[in-house]
């Protein structure tokens, strides 16, 4: 059953995907393209293991629809790369260290962005997000052990004015058979 859910949610963001290119490419701006960069952590529970990754984070993000002023529906992507660690090694009856893999995710959101960073004329010194999409988040690893945890994902955010880490946010992802995605990053807005 949750095979048949994954597979719907592909199709409709695929359909999202388009349909906003579709409308976007005429239209394009680069004053509704922006940029962040940062620091994302997660700790994944899964069948066969647990476990934890640090990445580095980039963030491309347009905005496709200006509700008003204050608020827009975005696209973005948030490709990550870092190091993870992974429990799954049980010897005896007791967990061994946590190998360390290179890891990577792939979350694919459509947000709705409101204040702050939601549009270059915005006003306001605070802004947030909410939203979902789809992510997927794996190691490099040659051992059939690690399998990739893949699934809707939501997502909130707050953009905040004058401050060196001016975006944090949270994700969390629903993953097949159960498993889950934790995340929380801190990135700056360029």
């Amino acid at each position: 059953m949750l095979q048949k859910e994954i597979h719907i949610m592909k199709k409709l963001l695929f359909i999202l995907f388009i349909i906003a290119g579709f409308k976007s490419f005429s239209q394009f701006d680069f004053r509704k393209f922006y940029i962040a960069g940062g620091i994302t952590g997660q700790y994944l529970t899964h069948s066969k293991y647990t476990g934890y990754d640090i990445n580095l984070t980039f963030i491309p993000r347009y905005n496709f629809v200006e509700l008003s002023h204050e608020a827009t529906l975005s696209i973005e992507a948030r490709p990550q790369i870092g190091i993870g660690f992974r429990n799954w090694h049980i010897d005896n009856g007791r967990h061994l260290i946590f190998p360390k893999r290179m890891s990577y995710g792939v979350p694919v959101l459509v947000n709705f962005n409101w204040g702050l960073n939601s549009e270059d004329s915005s006003l306001y010194l605070l802004g947030f997000y909410v939203g979902g999409g789809y992510n997927y988040t794996n190691v490099i690893s040659k051992d059939p052990s690690y399998e990739a945890i893949h699934g809707f994902v939501i997502d909130a955010g707050v953009h905040f004015d004058g401050s060196p880490i001016s975006h944090i946010s949270f994700m969390y992802t629903f993953g097949q058979n159960g498993n889950r995605v934790y995340g929380f990053g801190f990135y700056y807005d360029f």
